[in-house]
């Protein structure tokens, strides 16, 4: 008896961490402020990684804020079924660049999309981003989200 009980409660402690977790939110990592000032042009040193993409980059600092409040989100393309991308802060004109890159998403692993599918998602007043795919060629092709704080992407789950 005793231990079908405990069969019993090992399957039902399996059965709650077999259950996903609810996708994060971006009013869960709201940002008040919508920055309207004047744009401060990207500050890029020569030598680093980002300097390879500056056009892109430079180009990606003269749009209208489209992340967190006053950050520009920029991605392209860097292969087949590949994507590179920056963040500006368009108050400062500093640049925030992982050298991560984010692929394979029209894959057996995720066969249905809906057809307005973006693989990475963000919004303007949230810090939340939602990447799905293959980071770095690597690992689950899955939605990876991150938060952005403190000039840097962390991962959330």
């Amino acid at each position: 008896m005793r231990l079908g009980g405990l069969f019993c409660a090992f399957f039902m402690y399996s059965a709650a961490l077999g259950q996903s977790l609810p996708e994060p939110r971006f009013k869960e990592y709201a940002v008040l402020e919508q920055y309207t000032g004047p744009q401060a042009a990207a500050r890029l040193k020569p030598g680093t990684a980002a300097w390879s993409f500056r056009t892109r980059i430079r180009e990606a600092a003269r749009q209208k804020p489209n992340f967190a409040g006053h950050y520009v989100l920029a991605t392209w393309g860097c292969g087949a079924e590949c994507l590179s991308f920056a963040i500006i802060d368009v108050k400062t004109g500093a640049v925030h660049f992982d050298d991560m890159s984010l692929c394979c998403w029209f894959s057996p692993a995720l066969p249905e999309k809906p057809e307005d599918f973006e693989p990475v998602r963000f919004r303007l007043n949230s810090r939340l981003v939602i990447m799905t795919g293959m980071l770095n060629e690597e690992g689950r092709n899955a939605p990876h989200y991150f938060q952005f704080e403190h000039g840097k992407l962390a991962a959330i789950r």
